[in-house]
């Protein structure tokens, strides 16, 4: 049976040259991050929190999302890329821009 999955893009408010290399400099950062946790075990894996990634600069919610993602039920041994990602109830789209509420 297929999954149906809907992805929703948006635009970055205002995407300038920085802004851009910025977040492909943050993408590669959590790219090296998840692949740094495919080499744990499972077990172990499950039991990282946010805390535990203090010492690098992404943000708590974008590193419980690769922590999500790396425990999920993949048989990926090493990504390729893995972009940020946010599929958490905090976040508010409205006709202009994201919001991000703590």
């Amino acid at each position: 049976m297929s999954k149906l999955t809907l992805t929703l893009k948006l635009p970055f408010y205002r995407l300038n040259a920085c802004k851009a290399a910025e977040f492909e400099r943050l993408t590669l950062l959590n790219t090296e991050v998840a692949n740094t946790l495919l080499k744990v075990d499972t077990s172990v894996r499950r039991k990282y929190t946010s805390k535990d990634f203090d010492h690098i600069e992404i943000g708590s919610m974008w590193i419980n999302q690769t922590i999500r993602n790396t425990c999920a039920l993949t048989k990926v041994k090493k990504f390729k890329r893995l972009p940020l990602e946010l599929t958490t109830p905090r976040t508010q789209v409205t006709e202009k821009a994201v919001s991000f509420n703590n």
